[in-house]
């Protein structure tokens, strides 16, 4: 009896494993429909654009595939039960966290020359640490490898500065016209939504 129920722990953990390893496979922009609502996709496209055009469309086409990993990843932990009490708080409070971070680049975005690298950089931290902290007992080396590279891509000051800087050669606009495209965007995502997330966390 005791090696029928292993054996089925074993069999659902290698389940779960599987998943993991083929909806990794399988990420992409258009598979992320699947997975990530029309929202959030448009977020992921408007970053796309932008990496593109401020680093490169290889370098813009990886970064969106770590995004959309980590997402899956996550979503599969969390409707497999496999996070526990502590991890699910703080999944929580990852999301309302990065819920101000939105709202502080809309904030940057509607007020001229409120851009602050140092507290948007803070921001980007906090909520890498707090991913970091619920995938380690959980996922391998390679999933923490790829938030690193997400946030330290997203937290280099030229990447920050093509984003909220004004073009040089046209005096008249306070911002890049990526953050015109990905600004309402993520107010329309974060007032759409009424708090909700991608993430659906239980109320307990």
């Amino acid at each position: 009896m005791v090696e029928e129920n292993g054996a089925c722990v074993k069999s659902h953990s290698m389940g779960i494993r599987i998943q993991k390893k083929i909806l990794g496979k399988m990420a992409s922009r258009s598979v992320a429909r699947h997975f990530i609502d029309d929202d959030a996709g448009k977020i992921l496209d408007a970053l796309y654009a932008f990496l593109k055009d401020t680093k490169s469309e290889v370098e813009a086409k990886k970064l969106i595939k770590c995004i959309i990993k980590i997402v899956i990843k996550l979503g599969i932990l969390y409707s497999n039960e496999k996070l526990s009490p502590n991890e699910k708080m703080l999944l929580k409070q990852m999301i309302r966290n990065f819920s101000k971070l939105i709202m502080t680049l809309v904030t940057f975005w509607e007020v001229a020359f409120s851009y602050d690298e140092q507290h948007l950089v803070s921001q980007l931290s906090s909520v890498e640490d707090t991913i970091i902290t619920i995938i380690t007992p959980h996922l391998t080396t390679k999933s923490e490898k790829r938030v690193r590279y997400v946030f330290s891509t997203m937290t280099e000051s030229a990447v920050l500065a093509a984003l909220f800087r004004p073009p040089p050669n046209d005096p008249t606009r306070f911002h890049s016209a990526h953050l015109d495209l990905l600004a309402p965007i993520l107010r329309d995502y974060v007032f759409g939504k009424d708090q909700e997330t991608a993430v659906t966390t239980p109320n307990s």
